[in-house]
């Protein structure tokens, strides 16, 4: 089996099962990082300009020992949905402060890691811990959103 890692282009799937949300206009943009007190990443912000969430074409991610995870889509780029609740859903599930939460489902998560200063992200895949004790397992993807970027990949 040969994985084809993702090239810069066709990053969403069309059709996509996961509602896209409405056009992000540059205001909206603003808005969200105001609100969320980070800057977001410019790669990041013009595929969420291309299509506000979706299902992802290159759907898994490698990991430098050579496992993968599913990040299936992306959340909305809106201030009352999707990233926008991220300081929510951060407080709620009990995760570290200074994240930007992309996807995830209340068990796992991938989230952009402002924590100590950061400006330029490292992206996380975060996991409940398997003990049941509502501590989370952090895992870095890449160092920054277009390495982690190059790392997504279809089969």
């Amino acid at each position: 089996m040969s994985l084809q890692f993702y090239n810069g282009t066709n990053f969403w799937k069309s059709p996509s099962g996961y509602k896209p949300g409405e056009q992000v206009t540059n205001t909206q943009v603003t808005e969200v990082e105001q609100l969320l007190g980070i800057s977001l990443p410019r790669k990041y912000v013009e595929l969420m300009q291309e299509q506000n969430g979706g299902e992802l074409a290159y759907r898994y991610v490698l990991f430098e020992d050579g496992d993968a995870a599913v990040v299936p889509y992306f959340h909305e780029l809106e201030i009352d949905r999707g990233v926008g609740l991220s300081l929510i859903f951060v407080e709620e599930c009990g995760l570290p402060d200074h994240l930007v939460l992309l996807t995830g489902d209340f068990h796992s998560w991938i989230a952009l890691d402002y924590r100590n200063g950061r400006s330029e992200p490292a992206v996380l895949y975060i996991t409940e811990d398997e003990s049941g004790n509502g501590l989370w397992q952090e895992h870095i993807i890449a160092e920054n959103f277009n390495q982690f970027l190059g790392r997504l990949f279809q089969k």
